[in-house]
């Protein structure tokens, strides 16, 4: 396994930030609505972009956890359901790339990595919030047809943002700006 060396950590954490950042467009809607996984549909293609980046730049194993851990931490002042998505759905994530791929050595990795991230943190709230409010899963969907559409989407929308992620990174390593962390 490959250790991090500190200026993996720091574009790791700079990474976060300009999520945390960027993703501020869509807190407006994400923080008022009750519809269970619109908040997954709007954040999945801004997640994606950043993590595509960041995982071509530090390709190891713990990079989407230290994201996932660094977004949370922020999130928990807003949501506790937040932190531990981030969290949860970073290591879940990683653990079907190391089960999958083996680790991020390949593009495949990186974009079903960065597509499934926010996607895969929908059952993850879904038992969260439905343990936490005491009712059951069903109560809680209300409509599975739309939790279902909903999910759809936000694997599209990861995918769109994957693609986007990896000419960004092709851009940025062009000009010199990114290279991949040994």
């Amino acid at each position: 396994m490959k250790r991090f060396k500190m200026k993996d950590i720091v574009f790791l954490a700079i990474t976060s930030a300009l999520l945390i950042l960027v993703s501020g467009i869509i807190m407006p809607i994400v923080m008022f609505t009750n519809q269970f996984a619109l908040r997954q549909v709007l954040a999945a293609p801004i997640f994606a972009i950043f993590i595509t980046i960041a995982l071509i730049k530090v390709p190891k194993i713990g990079s989407l956890s230290i994201i996932g851990v660094l977004t949370g931490v922020f999130l928990l002042m807003m949501s506790p359901i937040m932190f531990f998505n981030n969290i949860v759905g970073a290591i879940l994530t990683e653990i079907l790339i190391v089960v999958i791929f083996k680790g991020y050595s390949s593009n495949k990795a990186i974009f079903f990595a960065s597509m499934i991230y926010m996607p895969i943190t929908i059952p993850v709230s879904l038992i969260y919030t439905a343990t936490m409010e005491g009712i059951s899963i069903i109560e809680k969907v209300k409509s599975p047809a739309m939790a279902l559409t909903f999910g759809v989407l936000s694997i599209i929308l990861g995918i769109i943002g994957a693609k986007l992620g990896f000419k960004l990174a092709k851009e940025l390593q062009k000009a010199g700006k990114l290279e991949v962390s040994k």
